[in-house]
């Protein structure tokens, strides 16, 4: 199965729109990373980001990759991901959701709230605390079919 799908217009305009609303100046470098973010389902390392973005953007090195990633997530247009003592691995959804890691694979997936439910459903909250956002892992196993991009569309 590829982890990436092909570059189209619609995943460039969003790359485009995504980082002008951050407030981020757009680079040829910034829209190759963010472009193969957007067309991964599989929450890539940096290192698998730099070898599938220098396929199509040559003379990108991996340290722009690395500064790339940093700025992009700064200004929260894609999550980093920390699972274990392993390499951060990033993620493209942001809407509220939690990560099912695989013991065995260390693959990822995504898990999405209930329809109608926030987070403040879900946890007992303390008075006045309130949530930006959610980074919340767990850990199990994780079926084949599960993982295919097309289960997730």
């Amino acid at each position: 199965m590829s982890q990436t799908t092909p570059k189209n217009s619609s995943t460039q305009n969003l790359a485009k729109s995504l980082v002008r609303r951050a407030g981020v100046r757009m680079t040829r470098q910034r829209r190759a990373v963010l472009e193969t973010i957007l067309n991964s389902h599989d929450h890539p390392t940096a290192s698998q980001i730099y070898e599938r973005t220098s396929r199509g953007c040559q003379g990108i090195s991996l340290a722009t990759v690395y500064n790339c990633l940093e700025t992009m997530a700064g200004v929260g247009l894609i999550n980093q991901l920390h699972f274990n003592n392993g390499p951060s691995r990033y993620c493209p959804n942001l809407v509220p959701h939690v990560h099912v890691l695989d013991d065995a694979s260390n693959r990822v997936l995504d898990i999405h709230l209930k329809p109608g439910l926030r987070v403040e459903d879900i946890f007992d909250l303390p008075e006045g605390v309130q949530i930006r956002s959610m980074d919340a892992c767990l850990r199990g196993y994780i079926p084949e079919h599960c993982l295919s991009p097309e289960k997730k569309k």
